[in-house]
Order: structure tokens, then sequence, then C-alpha cells
């Protein structure tokens, strides 16, 4: 469980204008997910038989689970266009045209293309009765006469997952060449022209990890290695710090357009670490959108902003639907539209031009079916929404993206680990710069510790050793442990003798120096109260404080909360006790 003030949280720099790097379908760009989830080819895959042969890498970010619908068992099939996933399909719960990414699906001429092969086994006439019957009726208002309405996007959140942050590929095929077009005949018919694509290239030789890998998976690979590289000591922060109650942004791209809409979740990352990370524990905490407006971003090479679009987002809940899972929660729709006529592989316009960013529509896969504005930030932009950390979170959560498709039964998902930290739980005011209060009275050191829910033990163990007030005087820096810290080393104190106790206690107060943050320099020794020297270690961003006695017995305290102001001294929280050398 991380802390922080305000101070640390600032030298943590995140930044979600990032040059945009190639894309899969669909991908949660901010918070960014581990490496072998976000580029599993390392940017070094050679792939032969793509759709686009521009596309280097098509497996990046290509986490979803294929062949899955509303009230139906995923199977990971390529079903056709036009037909029930299976009997049990739900009926659609949206009601209106303008919550649909493709509500024009059919235009005068198009069974002269590929639809009605793919779709009615070349008899156009069939194709044109039906299709012109369908689009009327959608036009009327009956949604389910939609050829997607079998599809996860028309009953929002109720398609069934493999896996929350998604599998590499879709599914886990027994054959790699499945991995193009699904199992079965799937690539008979799309090399035949009568069926589409599931990735649309057999996945590469050294490809790491290999498809049809969890997303879960992944991320407890991270979790272990952040562990395992921290040789003992307590493992840092994540790179993305959130405070609980605040604001924060959350952004998406697709390369594939399939419409529908989308929702960012959290579920504790204590979940995957024993075995209860599912959909129960993403539905239960939905990350509500902070305003009714959505951001498209689009970057130069060097990531300079060359496009920014402020536009009205649409939003998709229980009380303009008849229902969206998880009760209560709140989608919203893709902000970039599908072109009018994709059947037709010719872009002439939007399929929709309210919530959106005017000019840009279309998908990446093909120049022909995006828009020229479009086409010119290919592979760079985003669109960002903005959304509330819900209240009272602490600690390390998984972040999941979940995109419910409109023109295919898939959802897609993408994971990223974020550390929340909720300031009712830090320790004083933190980096205030002063700690007036109440006509300039300030706070002792005392007070602020004995005054906190999370240092009880601290605050116990000075009136115990009566150490309590022989810190209002002089100045002092001070290295607090929390309750957690204590907790873990109970074994060892619990034997000890008073005096031995009051030496470890003194050996986390500095007298007659205030040491902010900034004095703390890595690998400097420190001589504190009791005669003895700690030292400041330093691995990659996180500060540690570590005494002798760590060595032999305990992994060295991290500094997790900076710069806590008292009436005549500074403190940090740290979570661990530190220990000197013991005889």
């Amino acid at each position: 469980m991380m802390k922080f003030s305000n101070a640390c949280l600032l030298r943590i720099t995140i930044t979600s204008s990032v040059v945009l790097s190639v894309l899969g379908h669909g991908r949660l760009v901010y918070p960014e997910g581990p490496e072998r989830m976000t580029t599993p080819c390392h940017g070094e895959c050679v792939v032969g038989n793509l759709v686009d042969s521009n596309v280097v890498d098509p497996y990046n970010f290509n986490w979803f689970t294929s062949g899955t619908a509303p009230g139906c068992t995923a199977n990971g099939q390529n079903t056709p266009i036009g037909g029930k996933f299976c009997e049990e399909v739900m009926q659609p719960t949206l009601k209106s045209l303008d919550q649909l990414s493709n509500p024009t699906f059919y235009r005068d001429g198009d069974c002269e293309n590929s639809i009605a092969m793919y779709l009615y086994k070349n008899d156009t006439k069939e194709c044109a009765k039906d299709m012109q019957y369908r689009q009327t009726e959608v036009y009327k208002g009956n949604i389910s006469a939609s050829i997607y309405a079998s599809n996860p996007w028309f009953v929002p959140g109720t398609a069934p997952l493999v896996d929350s942050c998604g599998v590499l590929g879709g599914w886990k095929y027994s054959n790699a060449r499945d991995y193009i077009a699904g199992p079965g005949d799937g690539f008979y018919l799309e090399s035949h022209g009568e069926g589409g694509v599931v990735n649309g290239a057999m996945p590469p030789k050294n490809m790491d990890p290999p498809a049809g890998t969890l997303g879960s998976t992944v991320l407890s690979w991270e979790v272990n290695m952040r562990m395992q590289n921290a040789q003992g000591d307590s493992v840092a922060a994540y790179p993305t710090v959130w405070t609980s109650g605040e604001t924060v942004e959350g952004s998406y791209s697709l390369y594939a357009n399939h419409g529908g809409g989308h929702q960012y979740r959290l579920c504790p990352l204590d979940n995957l670490i024993n075995n209860t990370f599912d959909e129960t524990c993403f539905q239960a905490m939905v990350m509500e959108f902070a305003s009714d407006n959505s951001l498209f971003i689009a970057t130069s090479d060097d990531g300079t902003t060359t496009v920014n679009i402020t536009f009205d987002a649409m939003d998709i809940n229980d009380n303009n639907t008849d229902g969206v899972m998880p009760k209560g929660s709140t989608w919203r729709k893709l902000g970039i539209p599908p072109c009018i006529n994709a059947f037709t592989g010719n872009c002439t316009g939007p399929q929709f031009t309210d919530h959106a960013p005017p000019g840009y529509y279309g998908s990446y896969f093909d120049v022909a079916v995006k828009s020229p504005d479009f086409e010119a930030v290919t592979n760079r932009w985003k669109v960002v929404d903005e959304l509330k950390v819900p209240e009272g979170l602490n600690g390390d959560y998984v972040v999941s993206w979940r995109w419910d498709s409109e023109q295919t039964p898939q959802v897609w998902t993408q994971c990223a680990i974020v550390t929340i930290v909720d300031p009712e739980n830090m320790l004083g005011d933190g980096d205030s710069g002063d700690n007036d209060k109440d006509n300039d009275k300030c706070e002792s050191l005392n007070d602020i510790v004995c005054g906190s829910q999370d240092f009880i033990l601290f605050c116990d163990a000075l009136k115990a050793a009566k150490l309590d007030s022989s810190f209002d005087k002089e100045t002092w820096t001070f290295f607090i442990p929390n309750d957690d810290a204590f907790e873990k080393a109970g074994e060892i104190l619990e034997p000890l003798s008073n005096d031995t106790v009051n030496n470890i206690l003194m050996f986390h107060a500095v007298p007659g120096k205030i040491l902010n943050s900034d004095d703390l320099k890595c690998g400097e020794k420190i001589e504190m109260f009791n005669g003895d020297s700690s030292r400041t270690k330093c691995i990659n961003s996180a500060m540690y404080q570590n005494g002798a006695g760590n060595t032999q017995f305990l992994s060295s305290p991290q500094i997790i909360q900076t710069d806590i102001k008292f009436c005549n001294g500074v403190a940090h929280v740290v979570d661990g006790v530190m220990f000197p050398k013991f005889s």
C-alpha cells in the first residue's frame, strides 16, 4: 500500500501526450499497460499475410475475447454478420439511432459488392430485399433489425469475457492459422471473400508472450518481476499515481473501428494475487465520467500536439436504454464515427456527426476507408476522457478498459496497474510550506502522529518509552513507520527489552537538522539520535532509508510520504521499521 505527500506526487512525472505507435484493433493509451502487453512483438515481428501490408507488428494491443455475444457463451468462433450468435442471444437494450455507431449499414447498390457474397451467397436480389427491409426498420427505431444486433454493444456490458484484461489474439486456438480468421472454415471463407478476419495474420514465431496468453497472466508476470527486481526491498509505486476523489485522464485509440462503446473499470491488485480477479470485481468499481465531453488529440512524430478538439460525448446508461451492465453504470459511445459505406471499400462520409470531432472518421486498416484528415494523423491520435477516481481508495489497482464492439462478436480489453493514494490516510499536511493553523499555532510531532489513524502504534510506542514530549524542543528530522510497518516487524520487536526498543525508536530521529526530501542524497549516511548511522538508498524512482539491522532481518523501509512539517522539524513516512545494527 503506497502513500505519498503532494510534493512526492508532483515529482512523479506523468504524461499522456505520448507519441502513439502502430495500433492493434483497439488499445488503452493511458494509463499505459506493461510493455509485454503493449508491444508483444517488441518491434521485431515480420508478418507476410497481413490485410494491410503497411502495418508492422499487427498483434500489438490485440487483447480481446473473440466469439462472444450477450446471453451466449464465448467460444472463439468468427460468426458471420447478420445471424444469431446463439439461440439464447439477448434482445438489444439500446433504444435510439444515436446510440449506434453504424445506424446506416445498407445503401442502394451495396449488394452489387462483396456484401452479397459475404452474407447472401451471391444472391443479389435476396440481399437487396432483406437489407432494404432491415435498414428501413432500423430507421423507424427497430434497433433489433440491425444486421449487427447480436453483437456486444447492443446490450452493453453483458457479453462474457475469457479474461478482463483480454487474450492475445482473442482466443487460445490450437492452430496458429486459426488466428487469421477463426477456427474451422474461417480461413477458407476469408480467403474466398466470404468471411472476415479475426487478427488478419498468424502470430509471429518470435512473439513473446505467445498468442493465447491471458492479459492477467502478463500482469502477474509484471508484479512478480517488480518484486524480484526489488531484491528484498519494498516494491516502488507504479509509474501512474492517482489520488482518490480527483479527476484524471483515460484515453484510447483504435485501428479497426468496429463502433460500439467503452468503460474504464477498477479492481484491487490484491484480487489478481489471490485469484479473485474477474468481471465481478471490475463491475463493482466502474469509473464515472467526470464531464460530458471527450477530447480528440493528434500529435506529430516528435509528440507535439497538432490537433486538439473538444466534442460532446454520447453517454449510455439505464436512463436512456432498457438496461446496461453493471446496473447504474455509464458507458460512452466511441467518439470516432465509422464510414457510412464501409462495405463498398470507399469512404464518402461519417456514420454520424454529433458526438464526434468534425472531419475525423473511418478506420485505420485501409486508406480508402478513412477521411483525409484522419489519414493525416494515422497512428498518432487518441480520444481522452475525464474520469473520477472513487473516494476512499488506497493502494495498487488494475484499470481495465473495456470496448464492446458493435460490428463484430468481440470485446476488446486492456489493462494497466496504477497506484491510488487517499489524502485522508496521509500524515499531516505534507509539503504545505508551513503548518500555521488557528491563529498561527503550529502542530507538534506528537499532535500530528497521535492524531492520525495510521500511526497509532508509533504513537503508543513513543508514550510507552516516555518520549512523546522529548521532541518538542530543538530541531528534528523523523522517519515515522506506519502501523503496517510495526505489524510486519512484530515478531522481531516483541521479545526485545524496553531499552532496545527505545534505541530503535531513537534510530528514527535525526537531531539538530531539518532534512527535507530534497536533502536526502542517494548513498549518503545520516547520523541518527542513538549514535548509529542510516543510509539513503535509491532504486529507480524509489527512495529507502536503511539501517544495518534491516540488512540482517528485514527489507529496507521505503520512504512513501515526504516533508510533513511540524513546529520544530520535518517528518517522512516509511513502510518499515528501521533497525540499527544488532549485537
